[in-house]
């Protein structure tokens, strides 16, 4: 180990690490972007409606038709950002490119706009969204299981994991209409969440119905309240990597 670490600095030293978008150079240490690529990664203030957070020109002063006439299991869904440009960059590289070291950041901004909603108090535990373990193998790590663990410790409420996805269907690289197709049983709960007020966490919100069929499961395992927050939202139909 001694000599990985040596072996490490060395590397470091003579091979400085650059920005993992633009390629430049970062302080010694630093992994990740430089300061000029994270101030790229803004918020987006457009109005969304406040239960599903899909877009809404009403904003947050009433739920949208669709949450009206098929009101979603979750009470409220958050969303930090849209998904495009820098912010897409940053999400590809976290979950296809090796750098979990992304994950830490978005998770922070992804916690200061939950801490911010009026139905923040309440919660009393952060579950991720998860995927299917083989997923989870191939990666290494969950980038939704990330954000969550920031978020959870952002609020200083406990990380559960209290829901386990069934099946290998992806949604990654599918349209929306297929999205939308998503088996009913594609989560169960555990009965970690019976009885709890819980956040759920999702890296991306394409059509909602992954954040729906989550909340659903958590329902049925019990969960008092389910509140929704999702790092970013794709802007149009289209097709994602």
């Amino acid at each position: 180990m001694r000599g990985q670490s040596i072996a490490a600095a060395v590397i470091e030293t003579f091979l400085p690490a650059s920005c993992a978008l633009c390629e430049a150079p970062l302080p010694a240490g630093a992994r990740g972007l430089c300061p000029s690529c994270w101030a790229g990664v803004v918020p987006d203030a457009s109005p969304r409606c406040p239960r599903c957070g899909a877009p809404w020109a009403d904003g947050p002063a009433t739920v949208c038709p669709a949450c009206a006439e098929a009101p979603p299991p979750q009470e409220a869904t958050a969303v930090w950002g849209e998904y495009d440009g820098v912010l897409r960059r940053a999400i590809l590289l976290a979950k296809h490119g090796g750098h979990d070291e992304l994950v830490r950041p978005m998770g922070r901004r992804l916690a200061a706009l939950v801490a911010g909603q009026p139905w923040t108090q309440p919660i009393d535990a952060v579950v991720p969204v998860p995927s299917h373990p083989f997923h989870r193998l191939r990666r290494g790590w969950v980038v939704a299981e990330g954000l969550a663990r920031e978020v959870a410790c952002g609020l200083g409420r406990p990380f559960v994991q209290g829901l386990r996805r069934q099946g290998l269907r992806r949604q990654a690289g599918r349209t929306r209409a297929v999205r939308r197709r998503l088996p009913g049983r594609a989560f169960t709960g555990s009965a970690r969440l019976r009885g709890r007020r819980i956040l759920l966490i999702d890296d991306v919100m394409t059509t909602g119905t992954t954040l729906r069929r989550a909340a659903t499961a958590a329902r049925a395992a019990g969960a008092r309240a389910i509140r929704c927050a999702v790092l970013a939202a794709a802007p149009e139909p289209r097709r994602l990597p």
